[in-house]
């Protein structure tokens, strides 16, 4: 009897150990239930996302501009630099940030965006996303060759009609860096839908020419003008008409894109009245005496010429578009995963991306350099408002060439992303030139096909 007592207190015994092991079981279960807890599972880095190379001709690497990203002058006069990471955090922002920049071009970039776009397909992905948009054309490292990539959002509005980025409204309302009231509004516009404002411009550009007041008649403050208004104006006017940006195509087609319907809002009829009117534009130019211009895109170190033309009142003279106005064309934006753990982590990184600090900083070289202007009004007007060329230096625009830029700005009447449906525009262009023996229809035709079918499939 005493051996049977025995074993069912050593039996009572092992079971409280064993209990004491489960959850629910005591002290001991809370301490386990304790280490569960989600807030002390190890957080993931935040991740943030940059492409603004792929378009660029500037040889020095986003990398390196990150890691020597502000200069700060040690004892003994010597100079030291910070990261872009330690500057965030200085400013009370994430320590764990974690910066993803893509391989510039080939397979290996091929590779690595479709790898991206599966996993954010998932659910996953950065938290952050600096992109350039469209495509974008530069030398190979080592070689003389162009190459032509595309962005990872290669129509930037189907992205916000999937519903890919976060809204960040009542982010805006509450932000530290950014000066909202200061970014080009008719331009931020382009980022918002009926969910709000999803996107963040951060640089743009448009087709246009350069020239000396006393040499045209245009002026800026007629802005109403239409594509079919500079075929039939002066000679400043057709010369823009005639000598468009072969990749800026779309500023003269605007609205080229209806994207809630993934579907092209110009017909193949309207295109290839389009084409013809350039080629007729060129060969009217002959015809004329021209006046002298500096023509390409916007951007802030752009002068009419260097030696004769610092002290002339100069007129810029953009392309109109079909519609009517002339348009933006925006070529890089900030965005927030929608499905981001921390949005508010994510915010202040993208806070800051959009403060004049930063539009002034290296990370902006890339986008800005014979491509593109900062969104935020006032830069470029000086000294201590030009943005950095990367080596040391700031640039901005001279005394008589800002105030035109005003003007010009002021005017916009609308503004859309870069996309791959420049590419097609560019790729046509260059077709009908070295294929003057086949029917310009066929050709035309062709290229409208290819556009229809980039955006339906993408």
């Amino acid at each position: 009897m005493k051996k049977l007592i025995a074993i069912i207190l050593s039996a009572l015994v092992l079971m409280s150990a064993l209990s004491a092991c489960k959850p629910g079981g005591g002290e001991s279960s809370e301490a386990t239930s304790s280490t569960a807890r989600p807030e002390a599972v190890e957080q993931e880095p935040l991740r943030v996302f940059i492409d603004v190379e792929f378009g660029s001709n500037v040889f020095i690497s986003v990398q390196e501009f990150l890691r020597d990203y502000e200069a700060e002058t040690a004892k003994g006069g010597k100079t030291k630099y910070k990261s872009f990471q330690t500057v965030i955090e200085d400013l009370g922002g994430p320590e764990d940030m974690e910066i993803e920049i893509p391989p510039k071009h080939g397979d290996e970039r091929d590779t690595y965006l479709t790898a991206l776009r599966t996993e954010m397909m998932a659910g996953k992905g950065p938290d952050v996303f600096v992109c350039l948009s469209g495509f974008g054309a530069h030398y190979f490292e080592n070689d003389t060759g162009f190459c032509f990539e595309e962005s990872l959002f290669r129509f930037p509005q189907q992205a916000m009609e999937r519903n890919m980025f976060l809204p960040l409204d009542d982010y805006i309302e509450k932000a530290q860096f950014m000066e909202w009231d200061k970014l080009t509004p008719i331009v931020m516009e382009a980022g918002k839908n009926e969910h709000g404002q999803l996107l963040l411009p951060m640089t743009y550009t448009m087709p246009l020419g350069y020239y000396r007041s006393a040499d045209v008649e245009y002026r800026l403050e007629d802005t109403s003008l239409t594509w079919d208004d500079m075929l039939s104006g002066g000679p400043e006017t057709l010369l823009q008409a005639a000598n468009i940006s072969e990749s800026h195509q779309s500023a003269a087609l605007a609205p080229i894109a209806d994207y809630e319907k993934d579907q092209l809002a110009l017909t193949e009829e309207e295109l290839l009245e389009y084409v013809t009117s350039r080629m007729d534009a060129r060969g009217r130019l002959g015809e004329m005496d021209l006046p002298e211009c500096s023509n390409g895109l916007l951007h802030p170190n752009n002068w009419f010429d260097e030696e004769n033309g610092a002290s002339d009142e100069l007129t810029l003279v953009p392309v109109f578009s079909r519609s009517g106005g002339y348009y933006a064309v925006i070529t890089s934006f900030a965005g927030i995963n929608v499905n981001t753990k921390r949005p508010d982590d994510a915010f202040f990184v993208v806070d800051y991306i959009m403060s004049k600090d930063c539009q002034q900083s290296k990370l902006y070289t890339h986008m800005l350099t014979g491509n593109a202007v900062p969104v935020m009004e006032g830069l470029m007007s000086g000294r201590g408002n030009g943005v950095s060329d990367g080596d040391g230096s700031n640039v901005y625009m001279s005394k008589n060439l800002y105030p035109e830029f005003v003007k010009l700005r002021e005017g916009i009447s609308g503004a859309d992303f870069y996309t791959p449906l420049d590419r097609a525009l560019y790729d046509m262009t260059l077709e009908i030139y070295n294929n003057p023996d086949k029917p310009l229809k066929d050709l035309v035709h062709k290229a409208y096909m290819n556009m229809s079918m980039e955006l339906a499939e993408s």
